[in-house]
């Protein structure tokens, strides 16, 4: 992957870049990477639901407050707004049918994990959002999705590595890889660069949507009502922000 990071579209190679270009793949793939392995580790304190809704949805107040301070975009109603009604939106979507419930036993450092996760997704839209113009994203999302998989290596290695038992798990494997994570995960590197970083993690915000539809079709899971008004507020709020313009660019 590192040899198509240098080889594949237009723009700077690798021994081109400055210091800092290198600088922002490299961090912006092991933010990436240490996203995950947070979210795992609150899910293995909390369930996957409080950590889920932690990691979605302060992913983009973080970015905006970011974004704000830094220049990158102005605070105004239509961001407020936006991100209200994301918020509200996912939440409606995600909550289970009976509530949260009493929080298990080391909740204290389930929250500080998922909150850990989602610092380090809003660190992975900036990232992407920041990158120069210059470093194509199919470069840039080579070189990050390079030091992800070693950064998730070395996590994964003291603990073993349980490999696929057969080719229906190696095929699921092979799938998860490619289309759920590498494919996903360029366009959404090809995308944040049209888009302000916080339209572009709102946007992100759909993947609850998308998983709720599919599992009322293919699981017969129905959504309730909650669910769907919660859809429509997102709905909402990705129009108010990916209408708010184009962001400045990159320096």
């Amino acid at each position: 992957m590192a040899a198509l990071a240098g080889a594949v579209g237009p723009g700077a190679r690798w021994a081109e870049l400055a210091g800092r270009e290198r600088f922002q793949m490299l961090a912006t793939g092991a933010a990436m990477a240490l996203n995950v392995s947070c979210w795992f580790v609150g899910i293995s304190h909390l369930g996957a639901a409080l950590p889920t809704v932690i990691s979605i949805c302060c992913a983009p107040v973080i970015v905006a407050l970011v974004s704000v301070l830094r220049g990158y975009e102005r605070f105004g109603l239509r961001l407020l707004a936006g991100l209200l009604l994301a918020l509200v939106g996912v939440l409606l979507l995600v909550m289970p049918a009976a509530g949260w419930g009493p929080l298990a036993p080391g909740h204290a450092a389930g929250l500080a994990w998922s909150f850990g996760s989602a610092f380090c997704y809003a660190m992975v839209v900036l990232g992407n959002a920041r990158m120069p113009a210059r470093v194509p994203a199919v470069t840039a999302s080579a070189w990050g999705m390079t030091v992800a998989a070693l950064c998730m290596l070395a996590i994964a290695w003291p603990g073993g590595i349980t490999w696929p038992a057969d080719g229906a798990q190696w095929l699921g494997v092979g799938y998860t890889g490619v289309v759920t994570t590498s494919v996903a995960y360029l366009a959404f590197a090809w995308g944040a660069r049209r888009l302000s970083p916080t339209a572009a993690v709102v946007g992100t915000l759909i993947e609850p949507l998308v998983a709720a539809v599919l599992a009322a079709a293919l699981l017969a899971q129905p959504m309730a009502p909650r669910q769907w008004a919660g859809a429509l507020l997102l709905a909402g709020a990705m129009l108010l922000l990916v209408r708010r313009g184009k962001p400045t660019p990159a320096d």
